[in-house]
């Protein structure tokens, strides 16, 4: 299994059974005749296409502004403890 990574999110790849519905709907659509309902189709893939990528790109923004939060909060945390107790390492 080929797991990628993006800030620190594991991304799996599609399971077999979404990779073979798409590949029959595309089938689908090849094998059609009827060009103007492949037009409406497709424009309205165009359009839900630019919809997800509105919604992908707040949350994306929503989860760096929440990863920046927490390492503020860390670096304050880390800031609070005295650089004594640091140094001869008390707890």
């Amino acid at each position: 299994m080929n797991i990628q990574k993006f800030l620190n999110i594991d991304i799996e790849p599609a399971p077999l059974e979404m990779k073979l519905d798409v590949e029959m709907r595309c089938r689908e659509i090849m094998a059609s005749d009827d060009v103007i309902d492949i037009k409406r189709y497709c424009t309205h893939l165009v359009r839900h296409k630019l919809e997800q990528d509105i919604f992908l790109a707040s949350m994306l923004g929503r989860l760096v502004e929440l990863e920046a939060n927490l390492v503020v909060n860390q670096v304050k945390a880390e800031k609070k403890t005295n650089p004594i107790k640091k140094f001869f390492r008390i707890p």
